[in-house]
């Protein structure tokens, strides 16, 4: 149970960290909102798939299923951290 309690904790902050990149990204001027917009959509979604998944897994398989979910979580955060960094350009 402390495991399910601490992966949320660091997605929150993973993806709270994210939101408030592209908000920064949004105040300057030479960004595309339209991007930044899209970014913030992605960065919502991931952020409900993966909590969702924590709340119903096997506990019986809990070791795979981290392992698993935190490969996934860090080719997602890969993923929206070059859009940002896109946005930036």
């Amino acid at each position: 149970m402390a495991k399910k309690r601490i992966a949320k904790k660091g997605l929150h902050y993973i993806m709270s960290d994210l939101f408030t990149a592209t908000v920064i990204a949004a105040a300057d001027k030479k960004a595309n909102m339209e991007k930044v917009a899209e970014a913030q959509e992605k960065i919502l979604k991931v952020y409900d798939d993966f909590n969702s998944r924590l709340s119903n897994y096997e506990r019986k398989n809990a070791k795979a299923f981290f392992k698993q979910y935190q490969e996934e979580l860090s080719k997602e955060v890969d993923t929206i951290a070059e859009a940002i960094d896109a946005i930036l350009k």
